[in-house]
């Protein structure tokens, strides 16, 4: 079966490895991304790593998940990608084809979690879905009627941004309702310099001081979600992220939905955590170079 070469940009990591066209991950490895070194030397770094399989193994294209906003025609970069400076305007998809004579597709991460989704995970066989993903701060993917909308600029899904619960000017969703957020209220509050996990672990055991603050901020997190289900009527949500790993999380979260909805909107939109796994960006990018690539 033929094999793509799958790569993941992250803000801190780059995943990387060989997908089949069924979607099987057949190998994935981690590197640092350094973005902070900026645009030049995160390439370089990207090109001897792909160059390491690309001499050992045969494939029919690069597949690539990245951070920012990008152009699918172009696989240029353009924006909201500030972990790495000067990412913006680096015409990645060129400049990979150009360098190993292979073709390439580039994709917004987030994006292409929900490819994955809608191909192999919790979506699969649904025609009309939003993928959510939380960690420190908030993104998202749209799909309407089995294709991935993009909207204009291709900054769709970028619902991190929306303004929820009477926030200052200047303060977004994702302020307050990623887990970033959410250490920062702790914080705020309590005084107390807490990661998410001992945050819940203070949740579960009743700390009086953090379970009011955690209702909090899932009713937050539930109030744009609730927005999001509002406007586009998906049949499922898909909730990943780090958070999506704790057991009790989708209850607490519908449980929060619950009174952010009329009644007639409760049992409308199913909402699920994700189910692709930790190489969702890898499989997402394979399907993306596989449907641009038909």
């Amino acid at each position: 079966m033929r094999k793509l070469l799958a790569l993941d940009i992250g803000g801190t990591q780059l995943k990387y490895g060989l997908v089949q066209e069924d979607g099987i991950v057949l190998d994935a490895r981690v590197a640092d991304t350094h973005g902070k070194e900026g645009a030049a030397a995160v390439l370089a770094r990207i090109e001897a790593l792909l160059a390491e399989v690309l001499a050992r193994e045969t494939v029919i294209g690069i597949a690539v998940s990245t951070l920012g906003l990008v152009d699918p025609v172009g696989g240029r970069i353009l924006g909201a990608a500030e972990a790495i400076p000067d990412f913006p305007g680096v015409a990645l998809a060129d400049h990979l084809g150009e360098r190993f004579g292979l073709p390439v597709s580039v994709e917004n991460d987030v994006n292409c979690v929900a490819l994955a989704e809608g191909w192999l995970g919790s979506a699969a066989g649904i025609r009309n879905f939003i993928a959510v993903a939380i960690g420190t701060g908030i993104g998202g993917g749209i799909v309407i009627n089995g294709q991935l909308y993009r909207g204009h600029r291709a900054a769709a899904g970028e619902w991190g941004y929306m303004h929820v619960n009477g926030l200052a000017k200047g303060e977004y969703w994702e302020d307050h309702a990623s887990m970033r957020g959410l250490v920062n209220l702790v914080a705020a509050r309590t005084g107390r310099q807490l990661d998410g996990r001992a945050i819940f672990a203070g949740f579960d055991a009743g700390d009086a001081a953090i379970v009011p603050l955690v209702q909090e901020w899932l009713d937050t997190l539930a109030a744009g979600i609730a927005n999001l289900i509002y406007v586009l009527n998906p049949e499922r949500v898909v909730v990943g992220g780090g958070i999506a790993g704790r057991a009790s999380f989708l209850a607490e979260l519908n449980a929060a939905l619950e009174s952010r909805l009329l009644p007639d909107f409760r049992n409308m939109s199913k909402v699920i955590l994700a189910s692709a796994g930790n190489h969702a960006g890898m499989i997402g990018a394979a399907r993306n170079w596989l449907l641009s690539h038909a």
